[in-house]
């Protein structure tokens, strides 16, 4: 069957496809690499794409399978649910290719580390998936999600990078929260699509997080500032934090339909693409 709910709305196709998640991992990733003057070799900026596309296909399909036909769907939901054989297609090609870079073209202390945070990625899926009635006791999923995409964002990195600095540890704090406050806004837009399909999300068991996450937005905007007061230098991740924040606050306002708000809440993330192309980091 043919999903014609997203033949005219070009908005949404990065998210239908899972490709948003990924671009944006490796925008983040370029900019920390070239504030903090760590060199990435093609292979783990590649690993990093592909195996973020890799899993957000494989939790997209198994969300999909797991959805009964006559419940409401996400446009997201409903082209993966229509198109099933393409994404198993997409998986195994992605993982193939996933599988090639991560053994011939990282490093032996990233891929210990990927293979760690891998099994946190795992077992993120199987408590999603086959045990997702404990996010309704515990719901810790968005911020789980956050801190998964944060760490995985700068694994390539952490080998050079000491944690024990604290503008190091602070910056990737900030960017762990800016990427939980993108997975809770989804949430509470997504509050009622949930409901109707029998979910639990941070924002099924708070309602109030809507007005909670508009003003975190604007917090981790200001918190983006004091990178600037520990070290100049950061300026650069200090902007697209602060941006990024401010951006996504604003979307809580605008009259828009919930497919575009959830694709755009991924594409105010891609702030490093607007440094990265005017040539304004050196």
């Amino acid at each position: 069957m043919n999903c014609p709910i997203v033949s005219w709305r070009p908005l949404i196709w990065l998210n239908i496809l899972c490709l948003d998640a990924p671009i944006v991992a490796i925008s983040w990733q370029w900019l920390f690499a070239r504030v903090f003057r760590v060199p990435v070799p093609l292979g783990a900026r590649e690993a990093l794409f592909l195996t973020a596309w890799v899993i957000y296909l494989v939790d997209r399909l198994a969300t999909s399978i797991s959805l009964p036909a006559n419940v409401p769907k996400a446009a997201r939901e409903e082209f993966c649910f229509n198109h099933k054989n393409v994404w198993v297609g997409l998986i195994a090609v992605g993982a193939l290719l996933d599988a090639e870079v991560i053994f011939t073209g990282i490093e032996r202390e990233t891929f210990v580390l990927g293979l760690f945070l891998g099994v946190l990625a795992t077992a993120y899926l199987v408590i999603n998936h086959a045990l997702s009635r404990l996010w309704r006791a515990i719901s810790l999923k968005e911020v789980i999600i956050g801190f998964l995409f944060a760490a995985g964002t700068l694994l390539a990195l952490s080998s050079q990078l000491s944690l024990t600095r604290s503008t190091i540890a602070l910056t990737a704090l900030l960017f762990a929260s800016l990427c939980t406050l993108n997975c809770v806004s989804i949430a509470v837009w997504e509050r009622d699509l949930d409901r109707a399909q029998g979910g639990y999300s941070i924002a099924t068991r708070w309602p109030q997080m809507k007005l909670y996450a508009r003003v975190a937005s604007f917090i981790l905007a200001a918190a983006s500032g004091v990178l600037i007061l520990f070290d100049r230098r950061l300026w650069p991740i200090a902007v697209c934090l602060g941006v990024s924040a401010i951006l996504l606050a604003a979307l809580h306002f605008v009259s828009i339909a919930r497919d575009e708000r959830t694709a755009l809440a991924d594409m105010v993330l891609l702030t490093p693409l607007v440094l990265m192309f005017s040539g304004k980091i050196v």
